[in-house]
């Protein structure tokens, strides 16, 4: 089974991947430790979206809410700079925007 930090790095490059293949300019945050995982940049439009990458986990089977997705929150910074959380599953593939 992976660690968690391997789970991470490749939640980080599914997502970047993804975006890439959808047409977006990808830049990669190389130092790991501040509040935007990855930007992407929409050539056509000039938008540009600031993200952080989650890895979807589910609840226990003997939770209230059994099986459901463990939603996270930003923090005040990410906030601060509109910082939005993309989900990737590891086990399926899927992408949660």
């Amino acid at each position: 089974m992976e660690n968690t930090h391997q789970k991470g790095l490749l939640s980080k490059i599914s997502i970047m991947k993804h975006y890439t293949q959808q047409g977006w300019y990808v830049y990669n945050e190389t130092m790991g430790t501040g509040p935007i995982d990855i930007v992407i940049v929409n050539p056509s439009t000039g938008e540009v979206r600031f993200i952080d990458v989650k890895t979807m986990s589910f609840r226990s089977s003997t939770a209230k809410r059994p099986n459901t997705m463990i939603n996270r929150s930003t923090s005040d910074v990410q906030k601060k700079l509109g910082v939005r959380l993309v989900y990737y599953n590891t086990e399926t593939g899927d992408v949660k925007e």
